[in-house]
């Protein structure tokens, strides 16, 4: 059967694409988000790229947070009386002393999270390009194509391989009574237990946002109300509230979120995971010091972790990254060559960089450049027809915490 020309491929992908549609409460959250992280950068001299990434992990969180469910809440005896839904395997009340607790995490199912994360990255980038007024559209692209961003006016296409996934979601906190069990034909008071939270509808729910004391960490709660009956909007209309009414708000959501990512990064440098905050951020791995009545896992040897590899953060996860190279390098090898229609870009593309494996999976890469040789001789540039194109592998790794572009119209476009 005969190829078709490599300018229908992209009029073929352009076809089957399709628009991402934004709600109005996905938008409203978005735009709030992104204009409060343009705010805390612009007073406090903070990195906008750093401030964007932890308001994405909110808009994620909204998604996260209307999935809340019955089943699955920890009681946690400790100070307050409380239920408290978790988002790795441990409280994470006590986990801010430095205590193990295991109780299983409510993440959702892996491909929720990445269906999750690829369409709220999409209605994030469209917020930040309405902002900065560039009249670029944002596509769904079908297999092998994850996105598509159409530049009219430039004539450029941008097909791109997205890996997204959040730094951390928030606890939510609901204050209960103390519970009591029967042991042994006397009444004891409960320890650590999973529990059901039967009322959830009228629950008055709070994120729990942990605040940073000298060397050590506690935490505030943030009101969100009840979920009342509206539980596909309500995670979204509160969280909007929640940041509007309190102006300051997302600074100390942001002097939080900034701890957990230098220590998410140091971890894995310089092997040190003592911060207690550490253990809310996903793919923590096993708890250290492991307490002696840490599970072993279910499936499998060994124990059950924190949170694992299969939750990283961004394009973290080797598997992605390697999965997303080889994504790129067939996009741009069945797009660019020849192409006379359209100024066709490649890139990975993810809310946060690949903050652990970065040098080991990509540095040796960003640079490299390719062509064909349909003859199959050539050993070195001189053999190669004269004015014979070369083209980028990435024109763009793209995050908001690391930029790497080797185009001049991602430099702008992606200018975090």
């Amino acid at each position: 059967m005969k190829q078709p020309e490599l300018t229908e491929w992209i009029d073929e992908a352009l076809k089957r694409a399709q628009p991402v549609i934004l709600t109005d409460h996905e938008e409203k959250l978005a735009d709030i988000l992104i204009d409060k992280a343009y705010e805390l950068s612009s007073q406090n001299n903070k990195m906008l790229g750093r401030a964007l990434a932890a308001a994405f992990d909110i808009l994620v969180s909204a998604e996260y947070y209307k999935r809340v469910t019955n089943r699955g809440w920890c009681y946690c005896p400790n100070g307050e009386p409380s239920i408290i839904y978790p988002y790795t395997n441990t409280c994470p009340r006590c986990i801010l002393n430095k205590e193990f607790h295991y109780h299983p995490a409510n993440k959702p199912p892996s491909g929720q999270i990445g269906q999750a994360t690829f369409r709220l990255l999409c209605v994030f980038l469209d917020r930040l390009f309405n902002r900065a007024t560039k009249n670029l559209k944002i596509l769904k692209g079908s297999e092998p194509i994850d996105m598509i961003i159409q530049d009219h006016s430039s004539n450029v296409i941008l097909i791109a391989e997205v890996k997204a996934a959040p730094l951390l979601t928030l606890p939510l906190f609901v204050r209960s009574e103390k519970m009591t069990a029967v042991q042994d034909d006397a009444i004891i008071e409960l320890q650590h237990s999973g529990v059901d939270n039967s009322s959830i509808h009228s629950s008055e729910f709070n994120i729990m946002l942990p605040v940073q004391h000298g060397e050590s960490w506690n935490y505030e709660l943030i009101p969100l109300g009840s979920m009342g009956n509206t539980p596909e909007l309500w995670a979204y209309d509160r969280l909007q509230m929640a940041f509007q009414t309190d102006k300051d708000l997302f600074n100390r959501y942001f002097d939080f979120w900034d701890k957990a990512f230098e220590t998410y990064q140091s971890a894995y440098i310089t092997g040190d995971r003592t911060s207690s905050i550490y253990w809310l951020t996903n793919a923590c791995g096993q708890p250290s010091p492991r307490p002696e009545n840490w599970p072993l896992r279910s499936n499998g040897s060994g124990y059950e972790s924190v949170s694992d590899a299969k939750t990283s953060v961004g394009m973290d996860r080797t598997d992605d990254i390697k999965k997303g190279i080889y994504q790129v390098l067939k996009l741009g090898a069945e797009s660019k060559p020849l192409n006379r229609k359209y100024d066709v870009k490649t890139a990975l593309i993810s809310n946060i960089h690949a903050v652990r494996h970065y040098d080991e999976y990509l540095l040796s890469l960003q640079d490299v450049v390719w062509t064909l040789d349909e003859k199959g001789t050539a050993k070195k540039v001189g053999d190669l027809p004269d004015e014979k194109p070369i083209y980028n592998l990435f024109d763009g790794i793209i995050s908001f915490t690391r930029n790497i572009a080797r185009d001049e119209w991602i430099k702008d476009v992606f200018n975090f």
